[in-house]
């Protein structure tokens, strides 16, 4: 794959979630919900001052897969990641994508506001609002990805894994933290694997031939 040297940095991704899919999130159900016209707009603009304060970056990289098992796979990095289910996910691919995206501090804080000392109603809200975005910004990148090797025929793999999921341990978030530069997007990473600020996302995927699992 005549992938990017280095990592690319992203400082804003025009990733916008599914509204529809914000309202689940919620709790709301499309069929059985019913809302009236004022309580539905109100909502409406809640969502929308949510998704201003969002300030979406991201960050990939592209890297040779090395040695791989059943139970683990080993990256041109230097990095092994121990799962037999995603090494499972990765058995058609010739090389792995890492990334990341975060939809920054400032709708995390103004969240934490809200809940303790405001409207708590509002901070779920934004809560949502701030987990689909971070979300919708691992979307924007597999599309901007599979346009860009679409060309070669490949393509990356329907899922991606995070690590906390599975069988791949939490702790693999620090490995992918110091590969990507995440402090660059201005995401930290504490002692116990968490990325800071919360609405932050690690992802994996794989690059495979186009026609597998198709």
């Amino acid at each position: 794959m005549e992938k990017y040297r280095g990592l690319k940095f992203f400082e804003h991704i025009p990733a916008t979630p599914d509204k529809g899919m914000i309202l689940t999130r919620l709790g709301y159900k499309k069929t059985t919900t019913v809302m009236d016209d004022d309580y539905r707009k109100n909502l409406m603009e809640n969502i929308s001052k949510g998704l201003m304060l969002c300030n979406t970056k991201g960050v990939f990289g592209t890297f040779d897969i090395i040695n791989r098992d059943e139970e683990s796979v080993e990256l041109e990095n230097g990095v092994t990641l121990k799962s037999r289910s995603l090494s499972k996910l990765l058995s058609n691919s010739m090389d792995v994508v890492l990334m990341a995206s975060t939809v920054g501090k400032d709708i995390v804080d103004r969240i934490v506001d809200e809940i303790k000392n405001k409207d708590a109603a509002f901070g779920v809200i934004l809560d949502a609002v701030a987990s689909e975005t971070a979300d919708a910004a691992l979307d924007w990148m597999v599309d901007f990805i599979n346009k860009m090797i679409r060309r070669e025929g490949k393509k990356l793999t329907g899922m991606r894994y995070s690590p906390g999921y599975g069988d791949l341990p939490l702790s693999n978030q620090k490995l992918i933290f110091d590969v990507l530069n995440l402090e660059r997007l201005g995401i930290n990473i504490t002692e116990r694997f968490m990325l800071v600020p919360e609405k932050s996302v690690i992802a994996i995927a794989g690059v495979e031939g186009v026609g597998y699992n198709e």
